[in-house]
């Protein structure tokens, strides 16, 4: 029978060592924290043209021993038929929108009953619906030297040209199209190494559609506590990381010049016992 220890696991996973021997040094740090972020900007979706594919995903697992998900994704789309995605520099009056998503679960030694349900759509959708939605429920117990490593994230990054002047000057090119260029990446996720949890997370996204007034945005949501096994609290053992990173320009029509320039970048971190529940939000408004 093969038995794969922690640490073989997580070089297996390319994923960060661990030195185990101090798990029991980890000092007692209780947080118990509700935080909301929000963010609102001047940039729009791209649309659909041709394909318009949908990938959906459902995993309901218990595993008692290791259990590892991995998984990755990036969706591009322009509205512009003739342009190409591979192609870094913008045509005029082009839009476009890249979504990513990655986790990476690992459960070992311990008992890990996992929920995950996943759906990207690459069609056009409307204000009230999203193009990326992924939700998870995870509970892990460990009665030996067992961890749990769960990390997540989803970014998107959409960009647009102003008109029809020379093509090279990127997202601040102006012309016939009457609204500003932009360039904006906004990114979203959590990271846990627990020895018992229960967390639900939920992310979500929307950066194609038909109407350039239905916004762009992302939104994440975590929340993480213990599942109840000391009598003395209902707290999560180990520790655990929320954080959102938002980077966005506008340049003015008629002019080549920044005229908003947006930086914000969030992390809140607990270790020891803790209970964390944190929202953040990105909407670009209308246009």
């Amino acid at each position: 029978m093969l038995i794969l220890t922690i640490e073989v696991v997580i070089n297996l996973m390319g994923l960060i060592e661990m030195n185990t021997s101090n798990l029991g040094k980890v000092g007692i740090f209780v947080v118990i924290m509700i935080m909301m972020a929000g963010w609102a900007s001047a940039t729009s979706p791209t649309s659909a043209l041709y394909d318009q594919t949908g990938i959906s995903t459902t995993i309901d697992a218990t595993c008692i021993g290791t259990f590892i998900v991995n998984h990755d994704m990036e969706w591009g789309q322009t509205n512009n038929p003739n342009a190409s995605l591979l192609n870094t520099a913008l045509t005029p009056d082009e839009k476009r929108a890249i979504f990513a998503y990655r986790e990476n679960t690992l459960g070992a030694d311990g008992t890990t009953r996992y929920n995950k349900q996943y759906n990207m759509d690459g069609s056009n959708v409307s204000d009230g619906r999203e193009n990326l939605q992924a939700s998870h429920v995870v509970n892990y117990q460990t009665n030996d030297s067992g961890r749990l490593w769960f990390d997540e994230e989803g970014t998107v990054t959409v960009a647009g040209t102003a008109g029809s002047a020379d093509p090279n000057k990127c997202v601040f090119a102006t012309g016939s199209g009457g609204s500003a260029g932009y360039d904006a990446t906004v990114s979203a996720g959590s990271v846990m190494n627990v020895e018992e949890v229960s967390a639900v997370t939920e992310i979500g996204a929307r950066a194609i559609s038909e109407s350039s007034s239905v916004p762009v945005n992302l939104r994440y949501g975590f929340d993480a506590q213990g599942i109840g096994t000391n009598a003395d609290n209902n707290l999560a053992k180990g520790s655990a990381e929320v954080h959102m990173t938002t980077n966005a320009v506008t340049g003015d029509t008629g002019d080549q010049n920044v005229t908003t320039k947006i930086y914000d970048r969030q992390r809140t971190a607990a270790n020891g016992l803790f209970e964390l529940a944190q929202n953040h939000g990105y909407n670009s408004g209308t246009t």
